[in-house]
């Protein structure tokens, strides 16, 4: 897939968000720290600050899942209802959904999704059937 564009581009703002920013990703390593620093900056924007170390290690976890396994760039959107949620959905061209698994000791990969499930509110994927690609989201609560 190499040269592949931008996989699509996300739907409008979810309904009812105070706030969105759509974060095109390139497939590199040093594209996730540009992605930990946007949403960092976009959580103190919105008064949520408290809760950019946790976002910034979610949305690195979802973006980098997304380069590794779909192998192309993929788009990173971040929305919040201000005093409820913070919402974090990476796009991707890929149909496979990630699985969860166990990883040992030793493995350099595998707790991605563990640290989400132990982090976020909620998290969850939805197939994108119109365009090939699915989303993989998180929820982190705004108690701020």
């Amino acid at each position: 897939m190499s040269g592949y564009a931008f996989p699509f581009p996300p739907p409008p703002p979810p309904p009812g968000v105070d706030w969105w920013y759509r974060i095109q990703v390139p497939a590199q390593p040093w594209a996730v720290g540009q992605v930990r620093d946007s949403v960092r900056s976009a959580l103190w924007r919105h008064g949520c600050g408290v809760r950019a170390d946790e976002a910034c290690l979610l949305a690195s976890e979802l973006v980098t899942n997304g380069i590794v396994h779909a192998k192309c760039p993929v788009s990173a959107c971040l929305s919040g209802r201000c005093g409820s949620i913070v919402r974090i959905e990476v796009y991707d061209p890929a149909a496979t959904l990630p699985q969860t698994r166990r990883a040992g000791a030793d493995d350099e990969a595998g707790r991605g999704l563990a640290l989400i499930d132990a982090l976020a509110a909620a998290w969850g994927t939805r197939l994108h059937p119109r365009d090939g690609g699915k989303s993989v989201w998180c929820e982190l609560s705004w108690p701020c």
